[in-house]
């Protein structure tokens, strides 16, 4: 029996236009060609760079523990396939060649849905383009957000488990669903599955893993919020 590994993933940015729905769409019918079984690694959306290209402390592809759980399956064997629409959704910087090294090891071909370029040259000039672009939509966004904070501006939808104070200037605990952001936590501290986590609290993947992404912020406000 074969097993493949359907990899989704779009970038935070404003020029990826492939979109998700064409991904879990076409992605996952491509890893049901390719395998008896299929697995997928839903992703949504998601930084595609790594601590080998940046240096933010926190939502880097190899600092989303399902992505190196993932890698590692990979270079266990679990695998056979793994398909993704093209390389820039695996990943966008030089830990591609992790991964690409992993599956070299564990026996798992990677598959694309869309044309790839093979020329090493070429791939590795787009990457760098891209990652300059990336910065500097970076620094720009940064920019925005600190003026907007300096003019007591509304910043946009708080994150899950969080309201904004009367000024909309700071994300304070909001208490229902804060302590379900909470309940992810240890939940997942527990060893509960993505999947399981979500039934039993009614979030998302996705936010359980953007959650999960800023847990020490999280359990920093809880201990404030208990002191």
């Amino acid at each position: 029996m074969s097993k493949a590994l359907a990899w989704i993933r779009k970038s935070k940015g404003s020029d990826d236009d492939i979109g998700l729905e064409d991904q879990r769409e076409k992605v996952k019918a491509l890893a049901d060609e390719l395998a008896t079984t299929r697995e997928d690694l839903d992703l949504g959306v998601q930084s595609g760079f790594s601590t080998m290209s940046r240096n933010d402390d926190s939502g880097l592809l190899d600092q989303n523990e399902r992505v190196t759980d993932t890698v590692e399956r990979i270079r266990d064997g679990e695998y056979d396939y793994l398909a993704a629409w093209d390389d820039r959704r695996v990943c966008r910087d030089e830990y591609f060649a992790v991964i690409e090294y992993a599956a070299n090891q564990g026996g798992c071909e990677i598959v694309y849905f869309a044309d790839v370029d093979d020329d090493d040259l070429t791939f590795d000039l787009k990457r760098r383009i891209e990652r300059d672009t990336k910065e500097e939509e970076i620094r720009k966004a940064k920019r925005a957000i600190k003026v907007k904070k300096e003019l007591g501006d509304d910043l946009g939808r708080p994150r899950f488990g969080y309201t904004y104070n009367s000024s909309k200037t700071e994300q304070l605990p909001d208490e229902d669903d804060f302590e379900r952001a909470l309940r992810v936590i240890q939940l997942r501290e527990d060893g509960e599955t993505y999947a399981t986590i979500s039934n039993k609290t009614g979030v998302s993947e996705g936010t359980i893993s953007n959650i999960l992404d800023r847990r020490d912020e999280y359990l920093a406000d809880a201990n404030t919020l208990s002191s």
